[in-house]
């Protein structure tokens, strides 16, 4: 909670994944990878609530064994050409309540904190925006980015460009009523939460998880999650 705000923390998890099969239970310094983004909700302060969508029963038999609680998503939203707003919707749909922020954890960013996490939401309050977005600089600058035509021909960008940033996929805060409405995150008037490219580290592929197997021993917070310090 925040001022009297009360935040409902999702995070969606399930089964199906077509880069790296069954990375959300993938062991990662010890735990499954999911693990680490459940701890980071325990440890925030903001998080009133903290939910896991998912259809996969090993993740629902992890999150329970760790006193979270699940809510099992419909196969139709749990396929790889569901929406992660469709499943939000149902989540807010099922849950009910009045919630004045959600606050989306992809299991993927294993990395994130709670830090970050109470950072992005007090964001959010303070500058009564209509959503925040996780974010962190590219690995280079904005004049070593361009593009190839078809013929092969190298066109760099504008090396005067303001800096770049990517959607990191770490942290996602946003009120229910704007994100059914526009069916995002992204609307008109969205802050950004910039983080370290290590902690926004987001793993898709195989390439992704043992390049965050790397950065792990080098991403310590001091952070208590749970008994557990990162």
């Amino acid at each position: 909670m925040i001022d009297g705000k009360r935040v409902l923390g999702l995070v969606p998890a399930r089964a199906g994944s077509q880069g790296l099969p069954g990375k959300n239970l993938r062991p990662l310094a010890s735990r499954p990878m999911i693990g680490w983004t459940l701890l980071a909700g325990q440890a925030s302060a903001t998080l009133d609530r903290l939910v896991v969508t998912t259809d996969d029963e090993a993740v629902i038999a992890l999150a329970q064994g760790m006193s979270i609680e699940t809510l099992r998503r419909p196969a139709e939203l749990a396929s790889a050409s569901a929406s992660v707003m469709d499943a939000i919707d149902h989540a807010l749909t099922v849950i009910g309540g009045d919630w004045d922020y959600v606050v989306l954890l992809q299991p993927t960013s294993p990395l994130r904190t709670a830090a970050d996490i109470d950072g992005a939401v007090a964001l959010c309050h303070a500058r009564s925006a209509p959503s925040v977005i996780g974010v962190s600089p590219m690995p280079k600058p904005p004049g070593f980015y361009g593009t190839v035509s078809a013929d092969g021909l190298w066109k760099r960008n504008d090396p005067d460009a303001d800096e770049a940033v990517i959607i990191n996929g770490a942290v996602y805060v946003g009120r229910p009523e704007i994100l059914r409405r526009d069916r995002s995150f992204q609307s008109d008037g969205t802050l950004s939460w910039s983080m370290p490219p290590e902690r926004g580290w987001d793993v898709d592929t195989l390439f992704d998880f043992v390049v965050c197997e790397a950065l792990w021993p080098h991403v310590t917070t001091g952070e208590d999650l749970g008994g557990v310090r990162r």
